[in-house]
């Protein structure tokens, strides 16, 4: 069995993360079609899709957190000593545009809220629209900051 650096497991586990992320997010914006349309048929198939999506979300940002917690409970995950990953930095640098994405939302949602009152949608719908951006903005910011690139092919 090959043994990972922790560099090595903690990236896997970043970008394993950001997949589950963007499930969620995908997940979210289901749950909001299904606050949109009227209940039938087509509301139900919705409601399966969300459990189904809840589900593959959840195994596999645990598939992708379990290398990495099975080395940090057994004390290999990274010392003071050891640098940290690029997807480190990237995953941070996600992190401030989801709440950049958020901010900017939430300034969208403030300034138009007389004209969203008349749409007289519950506010857990605009909560969970809150959310469905900011995952999928950290998300699609991970992937894009670690996109391949012709750059390093350019180099040889």
């Amino acid at each position: 069995m090959k043994q990972n650096n922790c560099a090595e497991t903690v990236d896997r586990m970043q970008r394993g993360v950001a997949w589950g992320m963007l499930l969620c997010g995908i997940t979210y914006l289901i749950i909001l079609a299904e606050d949109l349309t009227p209940k039938g048929t087509l509301n139900s198939i919705l409601d399966k899709v969300t459990l189904g999506g809840v589900a593959i979300t959840m195994a596999v940002t645990i598939i992708a957190i379990w290398p990495a917690l099975k080395q940090k409970l057994s004390g290999q995950l990274i010392g003071a000593k050891e640098p940290e990953g690029f997807l480190s930095g990237a995953m941070l640098t996600s992190f401030k545009n989801g709440w950049i994405a958020t901010t900017l939302s939430i300034t969208i949602l403030l300034s138009l809220s007389s004209r969203f009152e008349l749409l007289e949608l519950p506010i857990r719908f605009y909560f969970t629209s809150l959310f469905a951006i900011a995952v999928l903005s950290v998300s699609i910011s991970f992937f894009w900051l670690t996109r391949e690139d012709d750059l390093e092919n350019m180099e040889d």
